[in-house]
């Protein structure tokens, strides 16, 4: 799975109002993006700002 897939399945399980599963998922996403060159980092970074931000209107309402 790519990292990418990684947020867009976050982004799905947080729709499916699994906002656990969704969590956890992104947590590990992060930990994965920490090894990666800055460059590649780059590209993954704004899909993962998005992820958070969904979990978190999710958790809130």
């Amino acid at each position: 799975m790519t990292y990418d897939e990684h947020y867009r399945l976050t982004l799905a399980l947080t729709d499916a109002d699994l906002p656990e599963e969704a969590r956890a998922l992104r947590t590990a996403a992060a930990s994965l993006l920490g090894e990666l060159s800055e460059d590649a980092a780059a590209g993954v970074r704004e899909l993962a700002r998005e992820a958070a931000a969904h979990i978190g209107q999710v958790s809130r309402g």
